[in-house]
Protein backbone atom coordinates (compact mmCIF):
# COMPACT_ATOMS: atom_id res chain seq x y z
CA UNK A 1 0.00 0.00 0.00
CA UNK A 2 1.51 3.42 -0.66
CA UNK A 3 1.14 6.04 1.58
CA UNK A 4 -1.10 9.30 0.85
CA UNK A 5 -0.38 12.30 0.94
CA UNK A 6 -4.14 13.49 1.47
CA UNK A 7 -5.17 15.85 4.04
CA UNK A 8 -8.38 13.88 4.83
CA UNK A 9 -7.11 10.48 5.79
CA UNK A 10 -8.90 6.89 6.92
CA UNK A 11 -8.96 5.42 10.18
CA UNK A 12 -5.90 2.75 8.16
CA UNK A 13 -4.19 5.47 6.47
CA UNK A 14 -3.88 7.62 9.82
CA UNK A 15 -2.96 4.11 11.19
CA UNK A 16 -0.52 3.69 9.13
CA UNK A 17 1.05 7.88 8.95
CA UNK A 18 1.57 7.02 12.87
CA UNK A 19 3.27 3.38 12.24
CA UNK A 20 0.46 1.40 13.48
CA UNK A 21 -1.62 -1.54 12.69
CA UNK A 22 -5.34 -0.84 12.30
CA UNK A 23 -5.98 -2.95 14.92
CA UNK A 24 -3.31 -1.12 17.65
CA UNK A 25 -5.09 2.48 16.06
CA UNK A 26 -8.50 1.19 17.16
CA UNK A 27 -7.24 -0.07 20.69
CA UNK A 28 -5.69 3.50 21.71
CA UNK A 29 -8.61 5.27 19.66
CA UNK A 30 -11.07 5.15 23.26
CA UNK A 31 -7.85 6.75 25.50
CA UNK A 32 -6.81 9.27 22.51
CA UNK A 33 -10.03 10.70 22.27
CA UNK A 34 -10.80 11.42 25.74
CA UNK A 35 -7.15 13.82 25.34
CA UNK A 36 -8.47 15.49 22.90
CA UNK A 37 -7.75 13.23 19.47
CA UNK A 38 -9.13 15.06 16.46
CA UNK A 39 -12.52 13.37 15.47
CA UNK A 40 -13.37 12.95 11.80
CA UNK A 41 -15.12 15.29 9.93
CA UNK A 42 -18.96 14.36 8.44
CA UNK A 43 -18.24 16.52 5.99
CA UNK A 44 -14.97 14.97 4.68
CA UNK A 45 -16.19 11.52 4.36
CA UNK A 46 -15.83 10.87 8.20
CA UNK A 47 -12.11 11.13 7.66
CA UNK A 48 -9.75 12.87 10.20
CA UNK A 49 -7.59 15.80 9.08
CA UNK A 50 -4.07 15.07 9.08
CA UNK A 51 -2.40 18.34 10.15
CA UNK A 52 -4.82 18.17 13.34
CA UNK A 53 -3.83 15.22 14.00
CA UNK A 54 0.13 15.74 13.62
CA UNK A 55 -0.30 18.89 15.84
CA UNK A 56 -1.93 17.08 18.53
CA UNK A 57 0.54 13.93 18.43
CA UNK A 58 3.00 16.80 18.70
CA UNK A 59 1.46 18.52 21.48
CA UNK A 60 1.36 15.12 22.76
CA UNK A 61 5.05 14.95 22.93
CA UNK A 62 5.79 18.90 23.48
CA UNK A 63 7.20 19.21 20.53
CA UNK A 64 7.25 23.65 19.15
CA UNK A 65 6.49 23.73 15.44
CA UNK A 66 8.23 26.51 13.79
CA UNK A 67 5.87 29.79 14.02
CA UNK A 68 3.87 28.08 16.77
CA UNK A 69 2.51 30.86 19.04
CA UNK A 70 2.34 28.63 21.88
CA UNK A 71 6.58 27.87 22.13
CA UNK A 72 8.34 30.63 24.27
CA UNK A 73 10.21 33.28 22.29
CA UNK A 74 14.03 32.83 21.31
CA UNK A 75 14.19 36.40 22.39
CA UNK A 76 12.97 38.43 25.61
CA UNK A 77 14.10 41.82 24.62
CA UNK A 78 16.95 44.33 23.61
CA UNK A 79 20.39 43.48 25.26
CA UNK A 80 21.65 46.27 27.79
CA UNK A 81 25.51 45.86 27.56
CA UNK A 82 26.56 48.73 28.96
CA UNK A 83 25.32 48.04 32.95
Amino acid sequence: MSRSTGLFVTEAQCAERMGLTTEQFNLALPAARKAGFPSPDPLFANRRYWPAVKAWLDRRYDLNQVGDMTAPPGLDGPENWES
